[in-house]
């Protein structure tokens, strides 16, 4: 109970606090690829402690050898008795199953998400492969807009852009389908997934109502890094001025045009050369240091319980 009582607090601290400590992610000297490796494994922590949680109270143990249906066969006795009902038992049997709930329902939600993201992909390719050129692991669709997205789902993921986007030039194309690439390699489509489920499964926690517009702007500042890493700060600039406002990006896509003033705002010079620090090694550490604000409460929590429990 009392590793339960650490990992629900831990999970509430994430839910609670997580917006408040990962809002220094936003400053433009941190990588957006490690300000978006934060908040997916602040997401996953928030989970991963809540189904742990969910998992101590409801599985069996030594106080309560048949789990969820033994505590829930003692409470029915009690109460059919008229006896005094067990109520810290019972408390632990309504904490369970209400996180059991939501996190089913979350995970309800994201794959449902993926399964949308496996049809678009599937639906759309079908169709693109009729008129589409591929080259260089682009499809080329005949049109004239400076059209360029990228569609997720199964093992990989495809970039389709317009012939119109040949009209930026050369340096602007590259630069837009970097990014592109840059959101299939990264599984962008995976993040976003998991924020809007969160979202839509949770709305009231502040965590997850945040996690969508966070995660969407943070996985298109990823990919313009990576765009900017091969081709320039200029590149990006100029791409994005030329597909602002102009392309209409299809459902379930991610589209280059997305957040175009924050990135263009992430680009001013001042900014520009603040792309360093990417590696795995980087991202591991940034992730580590997300879990630290939320695991002490969580820590002292159980070693006050803990305390309790031992004094004489």
């Amino acid at each position: 109970m009392t590793v339960a009582l650490g990992l629900l607090l831990a999970a509430v601290a994430f839910g609670v606090t997580g917006p408040a400590y990962l809002r220094p992610t936003a400053d433009p000297r941190v990588h957006p690829g490690l300000a978006l490796s934060a908040w997916v494994v602040t997401l996953l922590a928030a989970a991963g402690s809540a189904v742990t949680a969910a998992a101590v109270l409801v599985l069996p143990d030594p106080s309560v050898p048949d789990g969820m249906l033994g505590v829930a066969v003692v409470c029915w006795r009690a109460l059919a008795r008229g006896t005094d009902v067990p109520w810290l038992l019972l408390v632990r049997l309504l904490v369970g199953v209400t996180l059991l709930a939501l996190l089913a329902r979350v995970a309800v939600l994201f794959a449902a998400s993926l399964r949308r993201q496996r049809r678009h992909l599937t639906d759309r390719s079908g169709a693109l492969r009729a008129v589409a050129e591929v080259r260089d692991g682009v499809w080329w669709i005949p049109c004239d807009d400076p059209v360029a997205f990228s569609l997720g789902g199964g093992r990989r993921g495809i970039v389709v852009a317009a012939t119109g986007l040949r009209r930026l030039g050369p340096g602007a194309v590259d630069a837009v389908l970097a990014h592109e690439r840059a959101h299939v390699r990264g599984r962008h489509h995976l993040a976003v997934a998991l924020a809007v489920a969160a979202a839509d499964a949770l709305p009231r926690v502040p965590l997850c109502r945040a996690a969508p517009g966070a995660v969407g702007v943070l996985c298109e500042l990823a990919a313009d890094a990576a765009a900017v890493r091969r081709h320039g700060p200029a590149a990006v600039r100029a791409a994005l001025a030329g597909t602002a406002g102009r392309t209409v990006t299809p459902r379930g896509a991610v589209g280059f045009d997305a957040f175009p003033e924050v990135r263009r705002s992430w680009l001013d010079p001042p900014r520009s050369a603040l792309l360093r620090g990417d590696g795995a090694a980087a991202r591991l550490l940034t992730g580590a240091v997300a879990l630290v604000p939320a695991l002490l409460p969580a820590a002292g929590a159980v070693a006050l319980v803990l305390a309790a429990c031992l004094a004489p």
